[in-house]
């Protein structure tokens, strides 16, 4: 059944990102206000260039317990810079690539989401581990 699945079918698009130039804290505001755990980096030509994930956001910038949840430092987070915290050139697939080849990746290298690019890498789309789950969970019937 994945073999037949193209990766247009289930990424989210359009990704949300942040461009290279971002702060950090960007980053964080980003995450937290539209519920994510993966940025695909940009280029100013809109070509994707690194991946930055929460986790790596934790695990540089722990955040501070409050009575409502968490909150950062953003002073601190500004000392950050993108291009040294994210992933430089991720793992990419294409549109058209199958469903079975983007889990098999996932899942050997223990990935949690695979951007989605054209030819030239702009990015078109994400998938990650949710997207997977749902398309899962809507085809067990």
């Amino acid at each position: 059944m994945f073999r037949n699945v193209r990766l247009r079918e289930i990424m989210a698009s359009p990704a949300v990102t942040v461009n290279i130039q971002d702060s950090f804290k960007k980053v964080e505001e980003k995450f937290r206000m539209k519920g994510i755990r993966h940025l695909p980096v940009l280029d100013d030509a809109g070509r994707i260039v690194g991946l930055v994930t929460q986790r790596d956001l934790f695990r540089i910038a722990p955040p501070h317990p409050t009575e409502d949840g968490y909150v950062f430092d953003t002073t601190f987070l500004n000392g950050f810079i993108l291009k040294y915290v994210m992933t430089r050139d991720p793992m990419t697939l294409g549109p058209d690539d199958s469903l079975a080849k983007a889990v098999e990746i996932m899942a050997r290298n223990k990935y949690g989401c695979i951007p989605i690019v054209d030819s030239e890498k702009k990015i078109l789309g994400i998938v990650t581990e949710t997207d997977v789950l749902k398309f899962v969970s809507r085809n067990l019937i």
